[in-house]
């Protein structure tokens, strides 16, 4: 299982991912305007999908180590 994971920012309307000065720090409640498709799109929005995404990957991730940890004991 891996220790990090990466998930990016990714904007609703062209699933680009989020990108921009890496000094740039954006509070609750900004509208970002992506620099692919001109769309604003809501900061907390995009937090709230990238944690769901962030949540599916380690729960799949979890349960292969689970399946991998259980094929073993039963060998």
């Amino acid at each position: 299982m891996e220790d990090n994971y990466t998930i990016n920012l990714k904007f609703f309307f062209c699933d680009s991912s989020l990108k921009g000065p890496e000094e740039q720090e954006y509070r609750s409640g900004d509208m970002i305007r992506c620099s692919e498709c001109g769309e604003l799109n809501d900061y907390d929005s995009l937090l709230d999908v990238a944690k769901e995404e962030a949540v599916s990957v380690v729960t799949k991730d979890t349960q292969k180590e689970l399946d991998r940890t259980i094929k073993k004991l039963f060998k």
